[in-house]
């Protein structure tokens, strides 16, 4: 079931606060309205009264879908530093569900993997993979070999991290986002080939980044910037 809760919210570029309500739970097999929101990356957009900015609040989330096996925590990106340890958590969690589950859902809860995301915007990529078929593993080796191929380019935005957008002629576009701020400076193309190659070398790719197969933070971030998120 889908839960809103009262949350203050604060303006990033004024200052201005004020009480709003905001999801802490979205039912995506019960609210497809919210869940298109979030693949076009509009959902729980604000406008600030006193300046105008538009922006979409950073907080806690759970997304699920019991139909197509997604249970996805979202948290704040000022979170993001404590990944190790908060994936953890999330793989907790998800184990206590399927042990106090019926045994009907304990069924459907077994064969899911959870994901951990950081800010809104990836929440949208981690709904936009999944809902179009997208290995997101593979995606995230495919991000790998796209800042090895475009490093020159990409260090000068500082620390940043590739957030899939959309498919253009069949090769995926991903947003360049600056951490810690989030804001989206750039957009790259990957090579229409990069996930080809990524699937077709996948035992090498698991290998070399076992994580990204094993674990809730499923994201290139977790190396690109291990030392400093």
């Amino acid at each position: 079931m889908s839960q809103m809760e009262d949350t203050t919210v604060t303006c990033p570029r004024c200052g201005a606060s004020w009480s709003t309500q905001l999801f802490t739970s979205v039912d995506a097999d019960t609210i497809e309205v919210q869940v298109a929101a979030i693949i076009a990356g509009n959902f729980e957009r604000h406008s600030c009264g006193r300046c105008g900015a538009a922006f979409r609040p950073e907080h806690g989330l759970l997304f699920v879908s019991h139909a197509r096996g997604l249970w996805i925590v979202m948290l704040p990106p000022a979170e993001r530093p404590r990944f190790a340890t908060l994936e953890n958590g999330v793989a907790q969690v998800i184990l206590g569900n399927i042990a106090r589950a019926a045994p009907v859902l304990a069924e459907r809860l077994a064969g899911v993997r959870p994901r951990l995301v950081f800010g809104q915007h990836m929440l949208s990529e981690a709904v936009r993979v999944a809902y179009a078929g997208v290995g997101a593993e593979l995606l995230e080796c495919a991000k790998l070999l796209t800042v090895r191929r475009n490093l020159l380019a990409l260090i000068q935005h500082g620390p940043f991290e590739l957030c899939f957008e959309r498919f253009e002629a069949g090769a995926p576009v991903c947003a360049v986002h600056a951490i810690p701020t989030g804001e989206r400076v750039a957009e790259l193309a990957l090579a229409d080939d990069v996930l080809a190659e990524t699937e077709a070398s996948q035992p090498e790719m698991q290998a070399l980044f076992p994580e990204l197969f094993a674990r809730p933070y499923v994201s290139a971030t977790r190396y690109l910037l291990a030392d400093t998120v």
